[in-house]
């Protein structure tokens, strides 16, 4: 992922609407390139802390970026569990299949 490809995603990533390879590419770009960092903490600023200072809130940018990135990883590795156990289930369903398609062929 390109820093113009990135740029594009930070909306669709702050208003959790990336796919999980678009999520993992984005999360995995943000930890290399400090200048796409510091493009999502402006944006993040304008987006959630602006909200938040009109309420009253209280707003530590730095950490509650940081608490919002720990959270679409937690969020994309759930993703992927769950991919897991499809595919898992797909595995036995099919075993199953072939199992007892092979006792009803064999004991004809």
């Amino acid at each position: 992922m390109d820093c113009k490809e990135f740029n594009g995603l930070i909306q669709d990533f702050l208003n959790d609407r990336l796919d999980e390879m678009k999520l993992s590419e984005f999360l995995s770009h943000i930890e290399e390139c400090e200048d796409c960092r510091d493009e999502l903490r402006i944006q993040y600023l304008i987006y959630e802390g602006l909200a938040r200072l009109e309420e009253g809130a209280t707003f530590d940018v730095d950490k509650d970026l940081s608490d919002y990135m720990q959270l679409q990883r937690k969020r994309l590795s759930s993703r992927e569990g769950i991919k897991l156990t499809a595919i898992a289930s797909e595995i036995i369903t099919t075993a199953a299949f072939v199992i007892v398609l092979f006792v009803v062929l064999f004991y004809q």
